[in-house]
C-alpha cells in the first residue's frame, strides 16, 4: 500500500482510514500495534486533531498510524502534514519538513525546562560516549594485566630440573586436560560480551526459561528473533515497554534496536549493555545477539 493508491482529494483522516480498511485492519488492531489509544486513532480519522494531547503529538501519532496501515510514515507527514498544517486538510503544494522527535512521555506536553534539558543532553552526549570508551579501555587493560600476572605465576621456574624414569612414564599415562563447564544455580544468569565484537554476547543461566525485557526513555521501535524466527516487532515508549519469554533449549536471540542510545535491554533482570559501536557502525541502528550456552 502506497500513498499513490489513495484518492488525492481525500483529507488526512480519510486517507488513513482508507489505507486501514484496504489493509483489513480494525481500529483495535491498530491500537494494539501502535500503543496509541483508540479514541485518538478515531479522532485522527475524523480530522479532529484538537482531541489529541497537543499539536506536539499530531505528527508523531499520524506517522505511527501511517506506518501501521502499510504507508510510508515519514513521506506521509512530509507530503500531507507540514509543521503548520494540523487541521487535517491536505496541501498539495506542501513542502517536506524535518520530523519532530517525540521526547516526552505520551500524554504530557513538553515544558521549556524539558526542552532545555534535551538540548543539554545532546550537548554533553559526545563527552559521555568518550567517557564510556575510556572506561572500557581501562577495564580491558586491567584484565590483560591480571591475566598476564596469573599466567606468569602458574609457569614453572626456568632453572628447575625434573627427572622422570621410564617406569614412571609407563605407570602414569599423561592426563588429558578437561575443560570444566561452569554450572549456574537456579535464578543465576551470566551475560558476557564476545571478544572483539560490539554486538555478540554469550549467555549462561541456571533456569530452563528466560525473560527478555525491552524499554526506552523515548518513543522508538524494536524487534526480536528467537532461533532465526521473528517473534515480536513493535513500539517502545517511556510508559510502555515489552517482554518476551525465551523458551527452553533456545540457541540464539537477536534484538534489533532502532534507537539504541535511548533503549534498554534486560535478561532475567540483568542489564545487557553494548560497547561503543565500531568505526563506521551506526550508533542508533544496533543489533544485539545473545548466544545461549547451557
Amino acid at each position: 500500500m502506497t500513498e499513490e493508491n489513495l484518492n488525492p482529494k481525500m483529507n488526512i483522516g480519510e486517507k488513513l482510514k482508507s489505507a486501514r480498511e484496504k489493509a483489513g485492519l480494525s481500529i483495535d488492531a491498530v491500537q494494539k500495534d501502535t500503543k496509541i489509544q483508540k479514541k485518538y486513532l478515531v479522532a485522527i480519522e475524523n480530522d479532529d486533531f484538537e482531541a489529541l494531547p497537543g499539536k506536539f503529538y499530531v505528527r508523531a501519532f499520524v506517522k505511527t498510524f501511517a506506518n501501521a496501515v502499510g504507508l510510508n510514515g515519514d513521506k506521509f507527514v512530509e507530503d500531507y502534514l507540514p509543521n503548520n498544517n494540523v487541521t487535517g486538510e491536505v496541501k498539495s503544494d506542501a513542502k517536506p519538513v524535518k520530523d519532530q522527535a517525540l521526547t516526552a512521555s505520551r500524554f504530557v506536553r513538553p515544558t521549556p525546562t524539558e526542552t532545555k534539558d534535551k538540548m543539554d543532553f545532546r550537548k554533553y552526549l559526545p563527552l559521555g560516549v568518550i567517557a564510556v570508551i575510556v572506561v572500557i579501555v581501562l577495564v580491558v587493560v586491567g584484565f590483560a594485566v591480571v591475566k598476564t600476572h596469573n599466567d606468569s605465576s602458574d609457569s614453572a621456574p626456568t632453572n628447575s630440573k625434573v627427572t622422570v624414569s621410564n617406569d614412571d612414564v609407563k605407570k602414569k599415562p599423561a592426563k588429558k586436560k578437561v575443560t570444566k563447564k561452569t554450572t549456574l544455580k537456579k535464578g543465576e544468569t551470566k551475560v558476557e560480551p564476545v571478544k572483539d565484537s560490539t554486538s555478540d554476547f554469550t549467555v549462561q543461566t541456571g533456569d530452563d526459561t528466560s525473560k527478555l525485557e525491552l524499554g526506552a526513555t523515548r518513543f522508538t521501535t524494536a524487534s526480536v528473533k528467537i532461533n532465526g524466527n521473528q517473534v515480536w516487532t513493535g513500539s517502545l515508549t517511556p510508559t510502555v515497554g515489552h517482554s518476551v519469554d525465551i523458551p527452553k533449549d533456545t540457541k540464539e536471540v537477536n534484538i534489533s534496536l532502532n534507537n539504541a542510545p535511548i533503549s534498554s535491554v534486560k535478561l532475567n533482570n540483568k542489564a545487557v549493555v553494548m560497547s561503543a559501536p565500531a568505526q563506521g557502525q551506526s550508533a542508533t541502528q544496533r543489533q544485539m545477539n545473545l548466544k545461549f550456552n547451557n
